[in-house]
């Protein structure tokens, strides 16, 4: 069944209202027609079943037959990662959202290479949060993460007090394995760090377990930033969410 991306605005009374772009990838795309049983979901956890009533390339009317409200876990995960070369933080921000993280933090470090021009960040927070939403379509997700704003790691290690664990996978020494800290906590709210190619620094890790983050170890191989990323949130949602 296609699941529509809304807004919560878009809801009136029984009725749904598709907007401008989904409307047109349903109908020139997907090829649906009036009366077909349809999804639809705002991203914060309300879902909707129902038909359309009316559908064309600039819009469509769902009537709502069913809704309910998904339960959110106890597990809040935010992911700081270093933005890595060519596109794979759009591999990132898709993997991230498929296992269940509610916050995604573009990340610049010391030997983070790529760096976005102030003038083009909005588009690229759009586009992420836009890759957000398909990949939450095509994996059933009821909740959608936001992208942050592109962060300095200086300057978001400050706010580390705010989360009641944080997380830093590192090739330096000083680390403890990720599966046997998951297995012994379980906190309300994580934030991960993953470093850029190259790893994080020895002084922003050493920084960063100053303001409270534990050093963790992925294993003896180096692997690759979309690889830690895979890595560690399905050993925390193994551990934390199933």
């Amino acid at each position: 069944m296609h699941r529509f991306y809304i807004y919560p605005e878009d809801v009136n009374g029984k009725e749904i209202n598709i907007g401008h772009d989904e409307a047109r990838h349903a109908y020139s795309v997907l090829r649906l027609r009036k009366e077909a049983s349809v999804a639809a979901f705002d991203g914060r956890g309300k879902e909707y079943l129902g038909t359309l009533l009316s559908l064309s390339s600039k819009k469509g009317i769902m009537r709502i037959r069913e809704s309910r409200l998904a339960l959110k876990d106890n597990a809040d995960i935010t992911l700081a990662a270093a933005i890595p070369k060519l596109s794979k933080f759009d591999s990132i921000v898709d993997k991230a959202t498929q296992l269940g993280v509610n916050t995604l933090v573009p990340l610049l470090s010391e030997r983070t290479i790529v760096r976005i021009p102030q003038d083009k960040a909005a588009d690229k927070r759009l586009r992420w949060q836009k890759i957000a939403v398909e990949a939450a379509k095509q994996c059933g997700c009821s909740f959608v993460p936001q992208i942050a704003l592109v962060t300095d790691f200086s300057s978001l290690i400050m706010r580390i007090s705010g989360y009641s664990l944080a997380l830093i996978p590192s090739l330096h020494e000083g680390t403890v394995s990720l599966k046997k800290f998951a297995k012994a906590n379980n906190p309300q709210s994580t934030i991960i760090f993953i470093g850029p190619e190259g790893d994080f620094t020895e002084e922003e890790v050493r920084n960063a377990k100053k303001h409270g983050a534990i050093g963790i170890t992925l294993g003896k191989n180096v692997l690759r930033c979309e690889t830690a990323v895979t890595m560690v949130l399905s050993v925390l949602n193994y551990e934390w969410k199933s």
